[in-house]
């Protein structure tokens, strides 16, 4: 590895686009992909907080030793780990209110209706960018609700919180390694196989 200060991203902007569950990225998806546009079959969720960034989670992945009556620390284990993202969107829209609550219009009030619980699986590409180029994240397979309950700023926008909880693709989608299953890919701009 060498030193390549243009391998550094600064995500000073940022979008999330869905689609339906399991949609491939278009061919070239940095060039595809910008801020404003919207490749066929996948929707640009707009505005989203930059206060409260777009950011992943991660539970598990713990490392255990086992020891054996004979030895210590004979072998590791690595709990199973779950990967999800959190996006802070801000657009009021059919799209936004739909992944947050699944809900429908209410066509006598034209309010949306909010009922009970009912994630929205759907695929994800995730764009940053900075001056020097564009990184991106295709998850192909993800479950999203509304995460956190919205709070109120009086000094900044309205957010929903998005929660998307990223899910093992199949094998056609994102080809597993060593039999373990793909769960996404990452773009950068200048990244290639040595």
């Amino acid at each position: 590895m060498s030193v390549d200060a243009s391998k550094l991203v600064i995500p000073g902007r940022g979008t999330v686009f869905t689609a339906t569950k399991n949609t491939l990225p278009p061919t070239n998806p940095l060039t595809a992909f910008t801020l404003t546009n919207e490749p066929i079959g996948w929707k640009n969720l707009g505005h989203t907080s930059k206060a409260n960034t777009i950011a992943f989670t991660k539970e598990g992945g713990e490392k255990e030793s086992i020891d054996t009556f004979l030895a210590s620390a004979v072998r590791t284990t690595i709990s199973d780990v779950s990967w999800g993202v959190t996006v802070p969107a801000l657009q009021f829209d059919e799209e936004t209110l739909r992944l947050a609550f699944n809900g429908d219009f209410d066509p006598d009030t034209g309010g949306y209706i909010v009922a009970s619980a009912a994630p929205v699986e759907v695929a994800m590409f995730l764009l940053f960018q900075d001056t020097t180029g564009k990184l991106g994240f295709w998850l192909p397979n993800t479950v999203v609700s509304l995460g956190d309950a919205p709070t109120v700023d009086t000094t900044q926008f309205f957010e929903l919180p998005l929660a998307a909880t990223i899910q093992s693709a199949p094998d056609e989608i994102i080809p597993g390694i060593d039999g373990r299953a793909g769960m996404f890919e990452i773009f950068k701009t200048g990244l290639a196989a040595a």
